[in-house]
């Protein structure tokens, strides 16, 4: 039998999805991490708009030209020195979420949480934020001040950077790794506090099921319009005088210059 070129073509199509395709959480799954030297590597506040901060994320290769400075305190001042010249070879840097994600004891959590970075008081936080609102919010790091220009985040106790590694070899994606058992867990829409255990990656990516019935929504009705109310005219009293009605006077005197009748009537 001969196929058509459309029919080929979805064939095709239907074949190589079938066999390329791989879940998220299936390549999630494979992937593993590898320890870093905390000195060689820095997160930082970076300004890009009027009180508005992004995650950058930069690694020093050793023994190459050196990538940042720091000066100062409360909050530590960053100078990218790799603006300066092409860091090929010299840094490595990552500025979005394809660059770095969150795994917490060996989990990659990647596509649970978005990292940003967020004005709280007198400082900015590092947070990841759950995409599901029933995941608690996780507070990664903070600048321990608020200035102009590039802030240092420093990292809070039970975090540290790793990097990503697949079937054993380094990649170039950063983990901000944590245990669970030290890090800060701020829970979400609960004012419990004792934060909410984190589960595996399957579950939370997974809807959460509800048993509040589905809200079905009521077509509009017809507004019926407001009728003021019809007062009766008021009735008259009993008391009052009935008008007189003007009777014609039956005693009027005869028009003059007309003869009497009796006077035409003829004799029998």
């Amino acid at each position: 039998m001969k196929l058509t070129f459309p029919f080929k073509f979805l064939t095709l199509i239907a074949v190589i999805g079938s066999s390329s395709f791989v879940s998220p959480m299936a390549k999630a799954g494979q992937f593993g991490e590898t320890a870093l030297d905390q000195t060689q590597v820095i997160a930082i506040a970076r300004p890009y708009g009027e009180g508005k901060y992004d995650l950058l994320v930069i690694e020093q290769i050793p023994k190459k030209k050196q990538c940042w400075s720091e000066s100062g305190s409360n909050p530590v001042m960053v100078t990218p020195l790799l603006l300066n010249f092409d860091f090929t070879g010299h840094c490595r840097r990552s500025t979005d979420s394809n660059g770095y994600s969150v795994r917490i004891d060996g989990t990659d959590y990647g596509l649970d949480y978005l990292l940003r970075v967020v004005p709280r008081g007198s400082e900015l936080m590092l947070v990841g934020t759950p995409r599901n609102p029933k995941l608690p919010e996780l507070i990664i790091g903070e600048t321990q001040g608020l200035n102009a220009g590039f802030m240092k985040i420093i990292l809070n106790p039970g975090w540290q950077f790793t990097k990503r590694t697949y079937n054993g070899k380094p990649l170039g994606h950063f983990y901000f790794s944590g245990s669970q058992a030290n890090i800060t867990i701020t829970p979400s829409n609960s004012s419990s506090s004792s934060p909410p255990a984190l589960s595996s990656p399957s579950s939370l990516s997974s809807p959460p099921s509800s048993s509040v019935e589905p809200v079905v929504p009521v077509p509009d009705q017809p507004i019926n319009p407001i009728v003021p109310p019809v007062t009766p005219p008021p009735t008259p009293s009993s008391s009052l005088p009935a008008p007189t009605l003007n009777q014609p006077n039956t005693s009027l005197p005869p028009k003059k210059g007309i003869p009497s009748v009796d006077k035409f009537r003829q004799p029998y």
